[in-house]
């Protein structure tokens, strides 16, 4: 065991020893720094911040889901990972930024509502992402051409 640690110290002062430096000589220390200023680009203090609608986590997102329990629960996590990141979700379509559409193929009236909610979003408009097994299973559909997709991958 080092000889520090050997006998118990009362008060953080008996660290101290006698080698060590004392107050005034590292006072004089400090003189012998010189401070330096960074000058800032003028031009960049002038610019406009960015539009807050740019700033990630600052938006609204109306995430709906249909189809079976293991998608709601996708949709839930999805919530949960958003609102962690700092993103506000909304239970008002208009109010969103973007939609965030989960759907399901097990279940078949889903994909008509999936559907027929990626029209309504684009006619308003509105930041449409997908997730779920209809777009997974089905990239290539012509209603889902260039639309952004997430999911997993296996």
């Amino acid at each position: 065991m080092p000889a520090s640690c050997e006998s118990l110290v009362d008060d953080i002062e008996d660290i101290v020893s006698v080698t060590d430096p004392k107050p005034h000589d590292r006072q004089s220390a400090k003189q012998s720094v010189i401070p330096r200023v960074r000058k800032r680009n003028k031009d960049k203090m002038l610019e406009e911040p960015p539009n807050a609608s740019t700033i990630p986590g600052t938006q609204k997102i109306w995430i709906r889901t249909w189809g079976c329990s293991h998608n709601n629960s996708d949709g839930e996590y999805m919530a949960g990972q958003l609102a962690a990141y700092g993103y506000s979700i909304t239970e008002r379509a208009e109010q969103a930024d973007l939609w965030l559409l989960n759907s399901c193929t097990v279940k078949s009236p889903a994909e008509d509502h999936f559907r027929n909610s990626i029209k309504k979003a684009q006619e308003e408009n509105k930041k449409v992402v997908l997730a779920g097994c209809v777009p997974q299973a089905q990239p290539k559909q012509d209603y889902l051409k260039g639309l952004s997709i997430i999911g997993v991958r296996r």
